[in-house]
């Protein structure tokens, strides 16, 4: 069963680089030698093919005479020898521990011929310029996983950047050191690069989605593009520099000793009118600060001073100027704060027996604390910390009869964030494992009541505990960590024992069906990052898997047949892209006679019906007329990168809707890659049902997802989750991404937004 979080000394993001390997030192390089061999072998066989059409690269260019052409095209397999040589050449040198110094390996002697450059030129190193930054960006998601996963493998503790061969910057070093060795002349070797990054773009980022996911089947963080994709992009690398980052978005969006003040009321309670005002608010929290606290559990009463001993010391001196601040803190964290506030404001202050208090109470804390706050690194701690609990308040994976346990949670993190500097970095700070903790064991307990009414028990009497022990050391928190973790353990194995059935079954069925499961592996490889065809996507998971099924089972993995059969694929995929080329066209209409051969072959072998064929090749034949068609009429960008799919901001599913929060295009990927741990939400007669992924087996032949205690398990084929997910009968509720790290990547880029919201207001004011 996957744990709820990850343990205490579980590695961050920014530790992953330094992180030691998960596997020993032997396996790690094995694994790494069976990625190069997978990447090499798809880069040369897409340089090839790139080869292939350049046949009309130098057309209407009356810089480049048919003689240079003519050599040009006769040179074109020595380019590719001298290609796989110099992949090879640049991996053995970084695996054997050079670094890339961040010149490409032939600048040296690039350099002797070094002249003004013409128009052309310009032009064309202008356009070669773009194609490279268009194939960093283009991958930049798959290729930030791969850097972490390679750091992981081949730790470098003297070393703080990732340098990954398979990266972007290699491949570049690869095709500029082939083409400038093989045609010197640069009015040859900059076409002809722009070209090929054109040509290859895409399908680099298919061999970096493929090894993300052979290196996460092998266990190497597999959790890892769940968390790039809650990942805010204004999250520096180092959390060493998440409070400095804060505090100057905070100034730049104007919310500096405001932010959380936007949305104070409870999402629900839309325009209130009973909500206290919030000078009530706070007026009711300084009476409350000012009240008599109960004394705390583990403080022993003083005995009589003895003038020999040592002198007991107290230990709010330890804080400085910020013990007047914890001093108005502690006995907040004593009471049932909500209560307490609209208590105290009905008796002093004459509000309304029916009035609302909003969720959020840290910006009032704010507010009451006024003067006390002393040091600039205190206020952006308040900021930030109203900032993280308003998003608390709102995370829809919360179940609304919980959330009131962590809003009770807001004063005791608050203090702890004000008396370690370190809280915002530390991943281990046991007041944020606990706040993860808690909020990780609430999702999906509404569909078990038994559990759900166990939860409440237990979270009531650690806050309690909390309240009454914590002073300035976290041991309280420390205690409520074990405390969750063993009873989050309990469940697992309640939910394990009733599911145990169904994974004997499907992983008994995985063994059967080897060969099929292999195959559809390959098949999820060959379809990630694109948008297919409804009729190519069908025929591909159907037909052509049961064809490379039979060439398995009986010429073997590595057959001739079975490689020619992966190869029909290739070209089937490539066939009903937009042709936007002379030299697209021609390669397509010369592929198409023994693609339609191939294609029959396959489907006879494995008795397609004819009048299945017969509609298939004539949907195809459409898609190849379109893929001619389209670029005359309107002119193709350039590829943009694979919109990825993102953690759902609205979690309850609804029918006859794509899931919230994915993009549709890329659901069969976010399927192919998804993590155990992962909610989602599956509806039913009795309503939405809340289930996590807790198996998946080595092949990823079938999903085994259960609810709290197991009382609920679905099983689904990744083809089926996609088809429901598409549908909306299926939604996404929650990747396995700490509450803490979705927390700070939303006010990141909620700030972002209100200074952009402001900017244009402005914009649209000066330009009236």
């Amino acid at each position: 069963m996957p744990a709820e979080n990850p343990p205490l000394n579980s590695p961050t993001f920014a530790d992953t680089a330094r992180a030691p390997s998960r596997v020993g030192t032997a396996e790690a390089r094995a694994l790494l030698r069976e990625c190069f061999t997978q990447y090499k072998a798809r880069l040369i066989d897409m340089a090839r093919s790139s080869l292939e059409m350049s046949t009309d690269l130098f057309e209407w260019n009356s810089q480049i005479s048919e003689g240079e052409v003519e050599r040009f095209k006769a040179r074109r397999g020595e380019w590719l020898e001298r290609f796989a040589q110099t992949i090879d050449e640049l991996y053995e040198r970084r695996m054997g521990g050079q670094r890339r110094k961040g010149r490409r390996p032939d600048a040296e002697s690039a350099g002797l011929g070094v002249k003004m450059l013409s128009d052309f030129d310009h032009a064309k190193q202008e356009a070669l310029v773009n194609a490279m930054q268009h194939l960093h960006d283009y991958t930049r998601h798959d290729v930030t996983a791969l850097d972490q996963r390679f750091a992981a493998l081949v730790p470098e503790r003297q070393a703080s950047d990732i340098d990954n061969p398979f990266a972007p910057v290699y491949v570049l070093d690869a095709i500029g050191v082939t083409s400038r060795a093989i045609y010197p002349e640069p009015r040859i070797w900059r076409p002809l690069m722009e070209r090929m990054l054109s040509d290859i773009t895409p399908g680099v980022n298919k061999i970096y989605m493929a090894l993300n996911r052979l290196l996460a089947t092998h266990e190497v963080l597999p959790e890892i593009n769940a968390a790039l994709r809650a990942r805010s992009e204004l999250r520096p690398a180092d959390d060493a520099d998440l409070l400095p980052a804060f505090k100057e978005l905070l100034a730049k969006a104007g919310m500096a000793g405001r932010a959380g003040t936007d949305a104070p009321i409870a999402p629900g309670t839309g325009g209130d009118r009973n909500v206290l005002p919030a000078a009530t608010v706070v007026a009711a929290l300084k009476a409350l600060a000012h009240s008599k606290p109960a004394p705390a559990a583990n403080r022993s009463p003083r005995s009589t001073p003895d003038n020999d001993a040592f002198p007991d010391l107290d230990p709010m001196l330890a804080l400085g100027g910020t013990a007047s601040t914890i001093t108005l803190l502690s006995p907040l964290q004593r009471m049932e704060l909500h209560a307490e506030v609209l208590r105290e404001a009905e008796r002093s202050l004459g509000a309304k027996p029916n009035a609302t208090v909003p969720r959020n109470l840290v910006p009032y804390v704010r507010e009451m604390l006024g003067p006390s706050i002393q040091h600039p690194a205190e206020r952006t701690t308040l900021d930030v910390a109203a900032l993280l609990f308003e998003y608390v308040s709102r995370d829809p994976s919360i179940p609304d009869e919980l959330r009131p346990l962590l809003g009770r949670l807001q004063v005791p993190i608050l203090k702890a964030a004000l008396i370690d500097p370190a809280f915002f970095q530390n991943p281990r700070n046991p007041a944020r494992h606990t706040l993860d903790l808690l909020a990780a064991a609430t999702i999906g307990a509404a569909d078990d009541p038994s559990y759900c009414a166990a939860l409440q028990t237990l979270a009531t009497e650690i806050i309690d505990e909390i309240g009454i022990r914590f002073e300035i050391d976290l041991t309280a928190f420390q205690d409520a960590d074990n405390r969750l973790a063993a009873f989050i353990g309990d469940e697992s194995r309640k939910t394990a024992d009733a599911v145990i059935t169904d994974i004997r079954r499907a992983a008994a069925a995985e063994q059967d069906e080897s060969d099929r499961g292999r195959v559809r592996g390959l098949i999820r490889d060959r379809l990630a990052g694109m948008e297919v065809p409804a009729p190519i996507r069908s025929f591909v998971e159907s037909t052509w898997a049961d064809y490379l099924t039979l060439l398995r089972k009986e010429h073997g993995e590595h057959s001739v047949a079975a490689s020619e059969a992966l190869r029909t694929l290739d070209d089937l995929l490539w066939s009903v892209v937009a042709k936007e080329r002379t030299g697209q066209k021609a390669r397509l209409a010369k592929m198409i006679p023994t693609l339609v051969m191939s294609l029959r072959k396959g489907g006879k072998a494995v008795d397609l019906p004819d009048e299945r064929a017969k509609r298939f090749l004539e949907d195809l034949y459409q898609l190849h007329i379109a893929a001619i068609k389209q670029h005359d009429a309107v002119a193709q960008p350039a590829p943009v990168a694979p919109v990825r799919p993102t953690l759902a901001d609205a979690a309850r599913p609804k029918r006859g809707a794509p899931s919230p929060g994915i993009a549709v295009a890329s659901i069969h990927d976010f399927v192919s890659e998804m993590v155990a741990g992962t909610w989602l939400a599956f509806q039913s007669e009795r309503g939405a049902v809340h289930a996590r992924l807790v198996w998946t087996g080595a092949l990823r032949m079938t999903y085994v997802f259960a609810s709290r205690s197991g009382l609920s398990v679905y099983v689904y084929s990744p083809e089926h989750l996609a088809d429901e997910l598409i549908s909306g009968n299926v939604s996404l509720v929650l990747e396995p991404v700490p509450l803490f790290d979705r927390a700070v990547s939303s006010a990141l880029n909620a700030l972002a937004e209100r200074r952009s919201a402001d900017a244009a207001e402005r914009a649209l004011v000066s330009g009236e």
